[in-house]
């Protein structure tokens, strides 16, 4: 049996532009720089800086993104996004200028096709579709001929309705003016399977198909961002990979973004490193993701934008933490008992933390570990003094506060030794 070609899922992280849509996310400058290097540090293939022609400020990230990584012999591309505007293609390809002569800068535009969208955002150009296919075409073409790498998004793609063909123009114009990626995006986080042939990933496959006859020399690379408003962009996203022709994946560490989030990117790394060997039947997948520092982005994003949950998948601080007796157990026995794949490889580290639900095994391996002595005979009775001892911690002790209650116990012991 012949193993199945791989193709590799580029990484398109959005967290400095999306992610700082989050009300209550946004950075310092100095942080934003930090968080670029440290996304490169994860391997992210497309890094998206921000939003040039939103303020001197997200002009100021962009173009110092763009020069200091103009300065690196591997780094991500840097893209910017903007409207089909020309004053604002012009402000992008601006900020992008330093790394342009490094074929390392990509112009993402977008423009909606949502008939409600377009009503709501573009007022009576809405009517003008000709005029707007026009635009793509030439504005897409400006950019290209600039040096830039061109990203096009039908915004509201998945909610398209009857502009099937509107939308099939607006690609077909934005691949004629050199555009080389067209994003899919569920822009309001609503797509679901159960659409059928509605469903955003089958439209894709129909514009893919399109463009591969109309297009046959060009390699177009097709892409997803998925919201999460209704939890569906995980799904959704990984749909149009293994269902569709997607080959990039947009989102944010931590799965920030604009109203419930965009999908979690260290969990699209994690899904398709352990599901892309896989694959669909035609092919496998992968990503050239550095995992072992998804841990650290994801503690940055939580440090300085927004709080991540405790249960977070992957890289949440309960993730690899275990506090049932029944789980400690078998865990002290094999690490690996209770768990999906190794934290360790995200850079994290499976802990305990003693609770009213764990068991004296628990307790005995944290007396040991801090050199003390808990007796096979006596694990039981010293388990049932602690949980007594912190009877209202009903959320768990620390190892220290563990430590004291053992003493506490030791003290006693001694005490009624001598009365």
């Amino acid at each position: 049996m012949s193993k199945l070609p791989q193709k590799q899922v580029k990484i398109f992280d959005t967290t400095l532009r999306d992610g700082q849509q989050c009300p209550g996310a946004g950075m310092s400058f100095e942080k934003n720089l930090e968080y670029a290097h440290i996304s490169a540090k994860a391997g992210v293939d497309i890094l998206e800086a921000g939003f040039p022609s939103a303020s001197q400020t997200d002009f100021k990230i962009v173009h110092t993104i763009a020069s200091e990584f103009a300065g690196l012999t591997n780094s991500p591309i840097v893209a910017g996004l903007c409207q089909l505007r020309e004053a604002q293609i012009d402000k992008t390809i601006e900020a992008l200028l330093p790394i342009t002569t490094c074929k390392r800068a990509r112009l993402h535009v977008y423009l909606p096709v949502d008939p409600e969208l377009m009503k709501a955002s573009l007022g009576e150009l809405a009517n003008k579709k000709d005029l707007l296919i026009q635009d793509v075409y030439r504005l897409v073409k400006k950019s290209f001929d600039a040096g830039c790498e061109v990203e096009l998004s039908p915004e509201g793609y998945s909610r398209m309705g009857n502009h099937f063909d509107f939308t099939t123009d607006i690609i077909r114009a934005a691949i004629s003016g050199g555009a080389t990626v067209i994003n899919c995006p569920d822009t309001i986080g609503g797509a679901c399977y159960l659409e059928g042939k509605d469903y955003f990933v089958e439209k894709m496959n129909q514009h893919a198909n399109i463009m591969r006859t109309e297009f046959p020399d060009k390699n177009i690379t097709w892409s997803v961002h998925c919201h999460n408003d209704m939890g569906l962009a995980l799904e959704n996203s990984m749909n149009g990979v293994f269902l569709g022709p997607a080959t990039q994946i947009e989102g944010c560490f931590n799965g920030i973004g604009e109203r419930a989030g965009n999908v979690s990117l260290e969990q699209c790394i994690m899904y398709l490193k352990c599901f892309g060997h896989i694959g669909n039947g035609k092919n496998t997948f992968f990503t050239g993701s550095h995992i072992q520092y998804l841990k650290e982005i994801s503690d940055f994003v939580s440090d300085n934008m927004l709080k991540r949950q405790a249960h977070w998948p992957v890289t949440g601080d309960n993730a690899a933490r275990h506090t049932s007796g029944g789980h400690t157990n078998a865990i002290l026995k094999n690490p690996l008992a209770y768990q999906p794949f190794d934290p360790r490889e995200t850079g994290h580290e499976i802990t305990f933390l003693f609770g009213p639900m764990s068991g004296s095994n628990l307790a005995k391996s944290i007396i040991e570990k801090h050199g003390y002595t808990c007796a096979e005979s006596e694990k039981v009775k010293i388990t049932e003094y602690i949980k007594d001892y912190y009877a209202d911690r009903r959320k768990g002790i620390t190892d220290q506060e563990l430590m004291q209650a053992y003493l506490a116990f030791r003290q006693k012991e001694k005490q009624n030794g001598q009365s």
